[in-house]
């Protein structure tokens, strides 16, 4: 080969993997190893239409989704029905909380609470690589309580996205949050 076209396609790479770490390294540093749920107890209330009995229409501040009526947060719990839906297409109540920094182990805990119908529910929870979408870890619930899903080995570098959805019945979720341990 060429040296003259070896040292060029070196200075490339080299210049690439600069611009790469210094895109990295200016990310604030919630971005790049402290993941956080923004609102992951939905007191933050601003922007939705106050209804009756307490409940609130639109999308909790933080998160993202889609809004089925008006009777989407109630206190400080998310009606997950109202917020994500499994058909036509899936669209799960979604939040991304950062990039980990270090080979991790990542857990994502959260409360399920009665459903305001009383009736039977299944609430499905995923940790999601934020870039590829693909499910890291998840689990499905049909009781009340507090929970948690851990993603065991999450390589360095990886985004994160949480999603949350109701495969049937109405599950309510509050107190979301996201720990972060790096491995050894």
């Amino acid at each position: 080969m060429n040296i003259s076209i070896m040292n060029s396609k070196i200075l490339t790479l080299t210049v690439f993997m600069a611009v790469a770490f210094t895109a990295w390294s200016e990310k604030p540093k919630e971005e790049k190893g402290n993941l956080t749920v923004k609102n992951g107890d939905f007191s933050d209330l601003a922007g939705l239409l106050e209804g009756a009995d307490g409940w609130f229409a639109g999308m909790p501040t933080g998160w993202s989704g889609v809004i089925d009526g008006a009777y989407n947060v109630r206190g400080t719990v998310a009606n997950v029905s109202t917020l994500s839906q499994i058909t036509p297409s899936f669209v799960p109540l979604t939040q991304e909380v950062g990039m980990v920094s270090a080979t991790s182990e990542v857990t994502l805990s959260f409360e399920v609470s009665e459903p305001w119908k009383g009736e039977p529910f299944i609430l499905g929870v995923a940790i999601y690589d934020g870039i590829t979408e693909v499910p890291l870890a998840k689990g499905d619930f049909n009781k009340t309580g507090a929970y948690s899903v851990k993603a065991n080995i999450v390589p360095s570098g990886a985004r994160l996205k949480i999603g949350f959805w109701a495969g049937t019945g109405t599950p309510g979720i509050d107190n979301v949050k996201i720990e972060v341990k790096p491995l050894p």
